[in-house]
């Protein structure tokens, strides 16, 4: 029994750690279809928090994938269009969750990204799926546009000035899930594990005869 312990406590050392990521983002561009379909809010953002040469035209959210059907959602859709007093101007976005009572947590940072003049197809849309340290709460969303050349912050709006943008009803994935599949997917390791320890033992114990 010692040896099979052993043994468990051996493999569980030689299997890979696993680490999750706290939120799992996509960007979608002008010419790709948007996922923004059902429960679309607009918001035209007139009053931001600060903009220079550069402001936002609009800016789109989705919140979607409630799986245990509690009223919060694990995942994001943001889609904005910018635009700029040049005609051609590089710059890259942040964007953050603020839940009530907590501090600021930048969960995505885009790449690099043209915007021309006051065109309107060169928006820019990112979906996010959030993994984990999220718990249910109403978060506060913040949109920043930096220079991609200098990094100087060029625009910002968020829930302060839009109301679209505050009180988003956001869980993590991990939190969002049905209780009985968590078990299911726990007691499984479990018996790979033990499967994995027996037919090492066994195989030891062949050798050494």
């Amino acid at each position: 029994m010692k040896t099979l312990l052993k043994t468990a406590t051996g493999l569980l050392l030689l299997l890979p750690v696993f680490s999750w990521a706290e939120a799992i983002s996509s960007e979608l561009r002008s010419g790709q279809h948007t996922l923004i379909q059902s429960g679309k809010v607009q918001s035209h953002a007139v009053n931001q928090s600060y903009q220079s040469d550069v402001w936002f035209q609009r800016i789109d959210i989705s919140l979607t994938r409630d799986d245990n059907a509690n009223g919060y959602f694990h995942r994001l859709y943001v889609e904005f269009d910018a635009d700029t007093d040049y005609a051609y101007q590089q710059v890259f976005a942040e964007l953050s969750l603020t839940p009530d009572f907590g501090s600021e947590r930048i969960y995505y940072t885009s790449s690099v990204f043209e915007l021309f003049s006051d065109r309107s197809s060169d928006w820019l849309g990112i979906e996010t799926d959030l993994q984990q340290q999220y718990p249910a709460n109403l978060y506060l969303l913040t949109i920043r546009l930096f220079d991609a050349h200098t990094g100087y912050l060029l625009a910002e709006a968020s829930g302060y000035d839009i109301s679209a943008l505050d009180a988003l009803t956001l869980e993590d994935f991990q939190r969002d899930q049905i209780f009985s599949s968590s078990v299911e997917v726990s007691a499984g390791s479990i018996g790979l594990l033990l499967i994995m320890a027996l037919g090492l033992l066994q195989w030891r114990r062949l050798e050494s005869a």
